[in-house]
């Protein structure tokens, strides 16, 4: 007998289950509860866990109602959701109800279901084949790269030039209006306010995009003991005002690349001799990166065509769970680069607007690869957990059996496997779209007429 007793759509991929438990159930969990408190109970007049079991009904009767409840409500959701075939793409929310003895306990499940969709048989995709091959090129600006961060910088006596480094000193004066509090009296408060004046050392390379172009501009031309004045515009409280600064040039200092021989090459790592090992090693790094960069291209390139070919409108709380968990991401990424998140306010509703668009395609798409793994019986391995632990738990600095109890215990455990699961069904999918092989000439193969 079936305990769902009613199904209807109560939004988009959203359906609504009234699930009925017998009441030879519910008394059954009833009792097994009772009989919990009664162990636990402290009841005047009683030894603890020898009050009579009507009594402990009758005083926790509210308590042991919402526990039953609790106990059988997801056990018969799971069977109810096996039995009409439910796949929820969310946890459920399920209605409060109060279970009572001798009578059948119905309780209403809300949840976001899968989009009705027709997965085919057909694993084709038209793939780009990105040249992986490293060219001269590219091994040539990897050496320079190379020579870059082994230079080193030189005092000149001369002016300042794009691409040189300059120290010095840049005071900034109060922007119009600016009166400073009476309780930062020293100049370190002072210093922190940034409406108020202040005096900084400077370090730079002139020409680098991090830093403002006005610097680049002034400094330019200026040699070790010269100053110079500018404006550039500021906004504070959304009002732009022009703010003055000074700039004094303490030293110049110009870039010296070491030269390509092998002297420099060997004293690079204990596996290089000259520099054709250098480049041989350079031409590997090159390939490496084309080559992930081509899996990457292909990976995108199957996953836009996968969601062109079956599109879907998921339920609106997939969507912003997504969205979420990218903004949660974004935000970790910045404090662990030192970004100070409590005190520099993100604009987070502009933020989460940005975000939806690229959410909607990861949903969709975890959504299709879902489905395809399933149909296809896809699943992540016990070796591609074992190693994703592995790899996790050195990036936290931790061991992974540490890090697979805090997983279990959060349920990040299951929805690292659901990663994997969609990561091998990708590459699957990759694999069977994989460009085919060049077929060789046969060894005895006769020389074409002409050939010697």
């Amino acid at each position: 007998m079936s305990v769902v007793v009613s199904r209807r759509e109560v939004g988009v991929c959203r359906q609504e289950f009234e699930i009925e438990v017998p009441a030879s159930e519910v008394d059954a969990e009833y009792l097994r509860v009772a009989r919990d408190y009664r162990r636990r109970a402290r009841i005047d007049g009683f030894r603890k866990g020898k009050a009579p079991l009507d009594l402990v009904r009758q005083r926790f009767a509210g308590s042991i109602g919402e526990d039953v409840s609790e106990r059988l409500a997801p056990k018969y959701w799971q069977r109810a959701s096996e039995e009409d075939g439910v796949h929820a793409m969310l946890p459920p929310s399920v209605a409060p109800v109060l279970a009572a003895p001798g009578q059948p306990l119905r309780f209403t499940v809300t949840v976001d279901v899968e989009p009705e969709v027709e997965i085919g048989d057909s694993r084709s995709f038209e793939l780009p084949q990105p040249e992986t091959e490293p060219s001269e090129a590219e091994v040539d600006e990897l050496l320079e790269q190379v020579r870059l961060q082994r230079s080193t910088w030189v005092p000149v006596d001369r002016a300042a030039a794009r691409g040189d480094r300059v120290r010095g000193r840049i005071h900034r004066s109060a922007l119009p209006g600016y009166v400073p509090e009476a309780a930062a009296e020293d100049d370190q408060d002072r210093d922190q306010d940034e409406r108020g004046p202040a005096t900084h050392d400077i370090d730079l390379e002139l020409g680098d995009e991090r830093a403002w172009p006005e610097l680049t501009d002034n400094l330019t031309g200026l040699s070790a003991g010269q100053r110079a004045d500018f404006e550039r515009t500021e906004t504070d409280e959304d009002v732009e005002r022009q703010r003055g600064y000074e700039i004094e040039v303490e030293e110049v200092l110009e870039r010296k690349l070491p030269d390509v021989d092998d002297d420099w090459a060997s004293s690079l790592a204990a596996t290089i001799e000259t520099v054709d090992d250098l480049r041989r090693q350079l031409s590997e790094q090159v390939q490496a990166q084309k080559t992930e960069q081509a899996g990457q291209q292909r990976t995108d390139a199957l996953l836009d065509q996968l969601r062109e070919r079956y599109p879907v409108t998921l339920p609106e709380a997939v969507v912003e769970r997504e969205a979420l968990q990218m903004a949660r991401s974004y935000a970790n990424n910045l404090a662990r680069q030192g970004f100070d998140l409590e005190r520099q306010q993100l604009p987070w509703e502009q933020l989460m607007e940005e975000i939806r668009p690229q959410a909607e395609k990861r949903a969709h798409s975890s959504f299709l690869l879902d489905r395809i793994a399933r149909d296809d019986g896809v699943e992540a391995t016990a070796e591609d957990l074992e190693r994703a632990l592995e790899i996790m738990a050195r990036a936290r600095n931790t061991n992974r059996g540490r890090l697979r109890r805090e997983l279990e215990r959060d349920g990040g455990l299951e929805m690292l496997r659901v990663e994997l699961r969609r990561d091998r069904t990708v590459q699957t999918l990759l694999a069977a779209n994989a460009p085919s092989e060049e077929p060789s000439a046969p060894a005895d193969e006769p020389a074409a007429e002409g050939e010697d």
